[in-house]
Order: C-alpha cells, then structure tokens, then sequence
C-alpha cells in the first residue's frame, strides 16, 4: 500500500529538550563504538503504536481512537541499552516498564483496533532506537544489554503525539501531526 496516495503514521511518546540532548549525547557515544548511522536529535522517540501505511482520509479515524485514550501522566525512565543484531539497532530501552505506560499503550491499541488498524502482534517493548545499521558484533554477547548512562534517561510524559513519517534520502522527517493530553 506504499505509494504517493498513502500516509505513513505512528503513534509515540517524545522526549522534552533536555532528555533528547541526553538521549542524542548517548547514542554519539554508542556511534564511536558500533558505527552505523546515527539519529539525529530531534528524531529521537518512543513508538506507543506503529500503524505504518493508510489512506490520508484514515488520520481522521486515528484521531477520534486517541480522543477516546484515558490515561494518567507518568514519569519515564530508559536504564538499558543494547542492540539488536538481527536488525542492526542499538537501542535504549527499560529494565522496568512502568504499569501507567502499560495502560496508556494498551488503551491506545485496543481503541486502534476497534476502529480497524491492524498492529503488530509481538509484545510491547518500549525502546528508543539511538543508531541503525550498527555493528552490534562491537557490543560482547554478555553485554548487548548494558546502561551506558551514569544515571537513567527520562521525562515526564504529559502526552502523545501522532506522527507523520517522510522517508528522503537524507532519512526521515517526523511530523507531529496531533497531540494529545494524559490526565
């Protein structure tokens, strides 16, 4: 379904300034051991709901699915990192996923569902993916996940966000194309 008369969309969670300059700050440390290419700082997110490829007319179904979400703020910590190896991406992730983020990402998806959108059937696992085509073989197998940051990265999440994806050849361009309020 890819193609000029289809938009591509998900749903995410977005680092404030401050937690994306250290989210970039660890991925340039994560780059100068694996390589790969790094994402650029104001990229840099936390996928709620994939939905990929869909007719422009369905962002309006999209947008009365998250009025519908019922979900408290919460405060966000990513303490892992690692990579994958099959798919060459070095990631940040969490060794604890906070039950609200559980909540809000299930709530989202049930209503998502109900409105007809397909998403993918592997289990949640929130992640901020730092470097693509990475050489995971630089990080040791007892060590593809380990916390390169002194302390946790995190924010307080208040929101989230739906996002249109442009894909150039200088990478992707992320749009906010809706914004919604947690209580």
């Amino acid at each position: 379904m890819a193609g000029a008369a289809t938009t591509r969309v998900f749903f995410a969670l977005w680092p404030d300034t401050a937690a994306a300059s250290r989210l970039h700050a660890l991925a340039r440390q994560l780059h100068a051991r694996l390589g790969g290419r790094l994402m650029r700082e104001d990229t840099l997110h936390a996928t709620l709901a994939f939905i990929g490829d869909i007719a422009p007319e369905r962002v309006a179904d999209l947008r009365v699915a998250a009025d519908a979400v019922q979900a408290p703020g919460f405060e966000l910590a990513f303490d892992e990192s690692g990579c994958w190896r099959h798919n060459h991406i070095a990631y940040l992730g969490m060794r604890r996923i906070p039950q609200a983020l559980h909540g809000l990402q299930s709530d989202l998806a049930a209503r998502l569902r109900e409105a007809g959108f397909r998403l993918e059937a592997r289990p949640f696992s929130p992640h901020i993916t730092l470097l693509r085509k990475a050489e995971c073989a630089g990080m040791s197998k007892e060590k593809e996940k380990e916390n390169p940051a002194t302390e946790p990265v995190g924010w307080s999440v208040r929101d989230f966000v739906l996002v249109k994806s442009s894909i150039s050849a200088n990478g992707s361009r992320y749009e906010q194309i809706g914004r919604w309020p947690l209580l």
